[in-house]
Formats: C-alpha cells, structure tokens, sequence
C-alpha cells in the first residue's frame, strides 16, 4: 500500500480535527481521539506537524478556505449570489459536518491558537462583508427593502445560513449533498423584499366599492 505525501496526510489530520470537534465538541479533540478517527498512532501525527498548535492552525486555515470557496462570483446579480451563497454553505454543512456551527462556536474560537483565530475570524467577516454588499446592490436595484440598513438585513440572512447548515449537517447525509429548499429561499427574499409602498392599499379589506 503506497503511503500518503505529507501534504495529502496533514489536510486529513485538518479534515479530523474538523470533524471530531464539529460532532463532539472541541473539548473531545484530544491526540488519542485524533489518532483513533485516523487509524494511526498518536506519534504518528508528529510526524507530519511539530505540535498541536500547529494542527489546530492547519484545521482553521481548512475551515476557512473551505469557507472561502462559498462565495459565488462577483459578477452575478446580487440576489442571485445570495441564493447560490446559501446552497453552497448549506452543501459544506452537510459534506463536511461541523465547519459552520464551529466558526461561530466560542469555545471553538478560544481553543485556537492566535494564527488560526484570525483565520477564522477573517472567514467570518468576509461573510458579512459579502452578505451586506449583495444587499446594497440589491436594494439599490430596487431588490430588497430600502427602509432597512443593509447591515441589519444582513442578520436576517446570515441567521438564515446558519440555520440552514446547521440543519443539514445534522440532518443531511455525510458526502450527499442537500436538495436546494426553493421554498425557503422564496421565504427569505419575502422577508427582505421591497415594502409596499403607503399609497397602495396592502389589500382589499375595508376598501370602498
């Protein structure tokens, strides 16, 4: 049986670390833990990192750059890059169980060493930042509401990604990707859509013939 290169083995060991702390916590990671999810000694594992810490930052770099490769391309319509954000982090929940509910974890946060922190946390607010600038355009296309900040609008689709992931790592089958929930995007751009403008009556109730 040929041997792994190093580098296919650390991103396994970044992979387990992911996935223990994802399904039991980050207190459950310990070296015998690792070493048992991965079929190897404990002393095996220092052989392809010099410590801990340098584990917990090559699972946190992981983490965010599978992060990262949720965001779709700049070029599309806003609330199409919405959209597509959406099915993208809800995929990630379920192919690799753990990465959004972890990112947004404290005790996670706190376990990190200072490199893998702001790893982590960049990944974090690059997905504000990208979640806020989508809503911008939208509204300034006319998309969404105006009489909201695009900041606080943002809360409510961030919400709406965490809960789906989190949702589909629990409910989703590892490695199957989730069917798009075309109702609850629809849900979610009611939620932000344009308000009705005061002139208009919102229906026919007391309206005279």
């Amino acid at each position: 049986m040929r041997r792994k290169q190093n580098g296919s083995r650390k991103s396994d060991i970044a992979d387990a670390i992911l996935k223990i702390a994802g399904r039991e916590g980050i207190g459950a990671l310990t070296m015998e833990r690792l070493a048992r999810e991965l079929g190897l000694t404990s002393g095996a594992l220092f052989r392809h990192f010099p410590s801990r810490t340098s584990m917990l930052n090559e699972a946190a770099g992981l983490a965010a750059k599978r992060l990262e490769a949720t965001f779709p391309p700049a070029s599309l319509p806003p609330l199409e890059r919405l959209r597509l954000f959406l099915v993208a982090r809800s995929r990630l929940a379920a192919e690799h169980g753990g990465i959004p509910q972890l990112v947004f974890s404290e005790q996670f946060g706190k376990a990190l060493p200072p490199k893998g922190s702001r790893a982590v946390r960049e990944a974090v607010l690059r997905t504000r930042d990208f979640v806020v600038e989508a809503l911008r355009e939208a509204a300034a296309r006319g998309e969404v509401r105006q009489d909201v900040p695009a900041s606080e609008l943002a809360l409510t689709v961030i919400g709406t990604v965490f809960a789906r992931s989190l949702f589909a790592a629990f409910d989703g089958d590892e490695g199957k990707p989730p069917l798009e929930p075309r109702a609850r995007w629809n849900s979610l751009v009611r939620l932000l859509g344009a308000p009705t403008p005061p002139s208009e009556p919102l229906s026919n109730e007391g309206a005279r013939p």
